[in-house]
């Protein structure tokens, strides 16, 4: 079979510079504990090689060790609980996305200046949570879908930012929504143009080819977004997180043409091997 890898795929420069700092952090501080909160990025596998090499995922605060090494995340995290941390004597090490940390400064900026805000994106990431946390909390609506508009009320002005991963897509559609609900609506495009070249990318390959593969994590959401693209343009679209989830039956025969693309937080390895496997598979004779 063919394979094509999308021309922008694997991952981005926000989680390169994560990883690198992880990696130097580790390297540096052999005889010290080093901690994170939760996964660095979105990847089981690169997760447990960087457990592999000495990092240790806490549960909560109270498991970080005084004296240790902190990394925060690349979605990041909550400022006053950072300040807990550190007051611990704990050295921390910042390995926030740049797009991540220009989204917290749009919310901390639109909250300041009496805006309600309104956070595009999934209540329940951990990007979209430490949005949140820069923002007057009692002043913000999380809204995923058009079909979530009833939950804003209507407010003099609406101030709008979008979680970086976002699919500009469903941001058009609920700020259109928005136009019901204040006379003033500032809107900060906040979703990363690397995600959104990708999303283009990866939905023109998904038009060319016969079967689509999306490989990263399930819980990525930009990842996850791929796949939603990919399959409203080709129903034989499949996300999976290793070439080990690949199935013979969704493919027809040896002339089916295969596309490839990954997610931010996917290495080049998992989807080289997702092309090796695609190109080296063999059918069975049928007689």
């Amino acid at each position: 079979m063919k394979a094509i890898v999308a021309k922008t795929c694997g991952y981005c420069f926000g989680v390169k510079r994560a990883l690198d700092l992880t990696e130097k952090t580790l390297k540096k501080y052999k005889n010290k504990k080093i901690f994170s909160i939760g996964q660095i990025i979105h990847n089981k596998g690169v997760i447990k090689t960087l457990c592999d090499k000495g990092l240790i995922i806490a549960e909560g605060e109270d498991n970080i060790e005084p004296g240790s090494i902190f990394i925060v995340r690349s979605h990041g995290m909550s400022p006053d609980l950072l300040k807990r941390i550190e007051s611990k004597g704990v050295i921390i090490i910042d390995t926030v996305c740049p797009f991540v940390k220009r989204a917290q400064s749009k919310a901390k900026m639109l909250s300041r200046k009496g805006y309600h805000l309104v956070i595009i994106g999934n209540q329940k990431h951990p990007e979209v949570i430490s949005v949140i946390e820069h923002a007057d909390k009692n002043n913000l609506t999380v809204i995923e879908k058009p079909e979530e508009l009833a939950k804003i009320k209507k407010h003099k002005k609406i101030g709008v930012i979008m979680q970086t991963t976002q699919m500009k897509s469903n941001a058009k559609s609920i700020v259109a929504g928005l136009l019901d609900k204040a006379k003033e609506i500032l809107i900060e495009n906040t979703i990363c143009e690397v995600t959104e070249d990708r999303q283009h990318i990866t939905g023109e390959l998904a038009k060319k080819v016969d079967v689509m593969l999306i490989v990263g994590g399930k819980n990525s959401a930009n990842t996850s977004h791929l796949a939603k693209i990919a399959k409203e343009l080709n129903t034989r679209t499949y996300h999976i997180e290793n070439y080990t989830e690949i199935k013979p039956e969704w493919f027809d025969d040896k002339n089916t043409t295969v596309g490839i693309s990954g997610g931010a937080s996917t290495p080049d390895s998992d989807i080289n091997a997702v092309k090796h496997y695609i190109e080296d598979f063999i059918f069975p004779d049928i007689e």
